[in-house]
């Protein structure tokens, strides 16, 4: 016969089981498809942010590599629902970071969410202004490299 203490615990892990799962199920599944993309000319690497910190640091809670092969490549990410920031850029010399010259001008190929590749890539570091809503409702996101 089981104590006490053991069917506690049986019913507290079953309940942690249920809140991971229904946790997991909140999440929903986007494409990011990044544009503009020079065939062969290193990989893609990008990431989502999910807080203005993390944009700030530069450390995305969702980063992903994806390899040159067409003008247009994607992913599938899980991303629980929000206004986030996603960004790209073309890693053409293998580092794995964004190099950037004078005053912070990325020398590579840099893809922000709401952003068109117009005016000066420095007002692009504000988090509120380049978050996009992403829900069940959205099932692609696309962004485009631009060189500055």
């Amino acid at each position: 016969m089981l104590g006490k203490n053991c069917i506690k615990i049986i019913f507290i892990i079953f309940f942690l089981l249920i809140c991971a799962l229904n946790a997991a199920a909140q999440n929903v599944h986007v494409t990011v498809q990044v544009t503009n993309v020079t065939v062969n000319g290193g990989r893609v690497v990008g990431g989502i942010f999910l807080t203005a910190d993390e944009f700030r640091r530069e450390t995305p809670s969702i980063p992903f590599i994806l390899e040159s092969t067409a003008t247009t490549v994607s992913c599938v990410l899980s991303v629980p629902p929000g206004e986030y920031v996603v960004t790209a850029f073309q890693d053409t010399n293998n580092n794995l970071q964004l190099d950037v010259g004078l005053f912070g001008i990325p020398r590579e190929m840099v893809a922000v969410s709401n952003y068109n590749g117009r005016g000066s890539p420095l007002p692009s570091r504000d988090y509120n202004r380049q978050k996009i809503s992403i829900n069940s409702s959205t099932p692609v996101i696309t962004i485009g490299l631009y060189r500055f």
